[in-house]
């Protein structure tokens, strides 16, 4: 049951690709790990200390909606009333897609039964034509450090922010000339609402910012921009400029970790309705990468595909028509801060297409004012450089295309095939502005060109102060040698690209975080070894110890390569596998003998 459960999952999403399954996805990945995502700290190069707040990515600013009868629906990205919808979902979609498949052809109430059901489904988060939310939603705030979190919201930020080896890096430079230094009195998160306006969410930052400094005495802060957070720094720029006669004493440094600076093609081609199509890609190529990505077996690849040739490909089209308009109308042609992420180079012929009239001038103001404050920001950045000596660092994951890595249903965007980036925003929006060409290709004549060939970084803003990974998905938290980057960064250690020859301005990506995160691997493994409490035989210790050392060797490298990713995958397995021996952990199970014979069947080709 639950692999058809799964099967079903994955074919709504090929089915739906930017509506509920495929949104879904990003608040299921925020909510069990990361996000995705990365972090950082509080220091400058001198000993005074500065406070660090963290503008968070997509889905890593909890909502929370109350419904009439008093309970509530709570999430980071989508907020779904799934008990509302459950019924309506099977009535409305369930006869005319039947009479599509008995007739193979679309049934003329198909495209708008696929409308309302995902209309229905995202009504909690839906804003109104002059860009305001519908509905009222609580953000959950954080007025207070990171010292001062309980302890579900402390394991939370972690999980979130894998910012340890960030506050060992400012730890080691404070603590040992103040014992009573406590990184985590300085670290700071402001959330924000994601259906919203980034203009009002600048505001709400100004506040916090003065909220921060009183609180920990400090002078200055610094401003951490993670992914959909740089669309926030970009309106606190501008803000400033307009509303506090730019003046910027109060910021130490501005660290952009893949930012969404210039939004990202991916949303731009969802505005658009540019995707590929294509039957080789749709039913073949495209099912294969879903199914590998979400680690599901072969046979499953093949049952899709089964499924989706039974649906005619003109109720196909309804389908995918139907949904994309729900979600246009209902979640992100209103709400400001989704056209945030449209490119400023696509943004203007969108708009035309989309708000225009007496009713949406509100709205258009509003977005129209963020375009302004996109276009000025590399101006404001060099401003607040010029005038307050306040630098800013960007690190930014490119050599992939929307085909690659997790969320690669997303590959079915049209700009997949064009675009270098990784995996979420193009390398051009994280890095400010570097030039490119696909993955595999080269740039030819480029000024600065990557080792790889494929960017030109001299038409970034700073390129003095950006670093790129090359191969590294979106999720970079899963990265210790980026975490470790950040942390020698924000006290100082590190002010510009030539540093340090431990942490290069190129360099590859990897996923560590099975193995670093607290509790797991290293942490379980440390445990064996000290054997503390006598729980674990000789035996056991002997077989732990040396893939430890061996994962811990592998960790202290800073410098890596194109083979990295694979080392560290393969590392990772092996300590887990020798963990098994104890009990704390389980080694994979080989498919059973019916999944490789369906293996088999449907999915030969494996």
């Amino acid at each position: 049951m639950k692999k058809f459960k799964k099967v079903i999952s994955i074919l709504l999403a090929v089915l739906m690709t930017f509506s509920a399954v495929g949104v879904v996805a990003f608040a299921e990945e925020d909510a069990t790990v990361d996000y995705t995502n990365q972090l950082i700290t509080a220091a400058t190069g001198s000993d005074e200390k500065v406070a660090t707040i963290i503008l968070p990515g997509i889905g890593q600013s909890d909502s929370t909606y109350v419904k009439e009868d008093g309970s509530t629906v709570s999430g980071g990205l989508v907020l779904l009333d799934t008990d509302a919808i459950a019924g309506p979902v099977i009535t409305k979609l369930a006869w005319p897609l039947l009479k599509s498949i008995g007739t193979q052809t679309a049934d003329p109430g198909l495209q708008d039964a696929v409308h309302d059901v995902i209309s229905d489904l995202f009504y909690i988060q839906a804003s109104n034509k002059d860009g305001t939310a519908k509905e009222d939603l609580i953000l959950t705030r954080y007025p207070y450090a990171l010292s001062q979190y309980d302890e579900d919201d402390h394991g939370w930020f972690y999980r979130m922010f894998p910012m340890e080896p960030v506050v060992e890096a400012m730890d080691a430079k404070y603590g040992a000339a103040d014992p009573s230094y406590n990184a985590e009195d300085y670290i700071y998160l402001s959330t924000f609402q994601l259906i919203a306006n980034p203009h009002d969410s600048a505001r709400e930052l100004k506040d916090f910012i003065a909220m921060v400094k009183e609180q920990t005495g400090c002078e200055k802060v610094n401003l951490v921009p993670i992914s959909l957070g740089g669309t926030i720094m970009t309106s606190y720029l501008q803000l400033v400029q307009e509303e506090y006669n730019g003046d910027f004493s109060d910021i130490n440094k501005i660290i952009n970790i893949v930012a969404c600076l210039n939004g990202t093609d991916l949303f731009s081609d969802f505005f658009a309705r540019e995707w590929n199509l294509a039957d080789e890609f749709l039913y073949d190529e495209y099912i294969d990468l879903i199914v590998e990505a979400n680690g599901m077996e072969p046979y499953m690849g093949g049952l899709i595909k089964i499924l989706l040739k039974i649906i005619p490909k003109p109720a196909l089209y309804a389908i995918l028509s139907g949904a994309i308009e729900g979600l246009l109308d209902t979640m992100f042609v209103n709400c400001p801060q989704f056209w945030a992420m449209v490119t400023k180079e696509r943004y203007e012929g969108l708009a035309d297409r989309y708000l225009v009239g007496e009713e949406y001038a509100a709205l258009r103001k509003e977005t129209d004012w963020f375009q302004n404050a996109r276009m000025n920001l590399i101006d404001n950045l060099n401003y607040v450089k010029d005038n307050y000596g306040v630098v800013t660092y960007s690190v930014a994951a490119y050599g992939l295309q929307f085909t690659d890595g997790e969320y690669n249903f997303f590959g079915i965007a049209g700009s997949s095939a064009t675009t270098n980036s990784d995996g979420i925003i193009n390398i051009s929006s994280a890095s400010l502005g570097a030039s490119y060409v696909v993955p595999g290709a080269k740039y030819e004549n480029a000024v600065m060109p990557s080792p790889d060939g494929e960017l030109d970084i001299s038409t970034c803003a700073f390129p003095e102060t950006t670093w790129f990974f090359d191969n590294q998905h979106h999720e970079v938290g899963r990265n210790d040698v980026i975490l470790k980057l950040l942390g020698q960064i924000l006290v100082g250690n590190i002010t510009d690209v030539d540093s340090s020859a431990a942490f290069p301005q190129f360099n590859y990506g990897r996923v560590t975080r099975n193995l670093t995160r607290e509790g797991w691997l290293m942490d379980q493994a440390e445990s064996v070894i000290a054997n503390e409490e006598g729980l674990y035989t000789q035996d056991q210790i002997d077989t732990v110890k040396p893939v430890y050392e061996k994962a811990a060797a592998m960790l202290n490298e800073t410098l890596l390569n194109e083979n990295s990713a694979d080392e560290a995958a393969a590392i990772t397995k092996e300590l887990n596998d020798a963990l098994a021996c104890t009990g704390l952990t389980s080694k994979e199970a080989e498919p059973d003998f019916f999944t490789q014979l369906l293996n088999k069947i449907l999915a030969p080709e494996a």
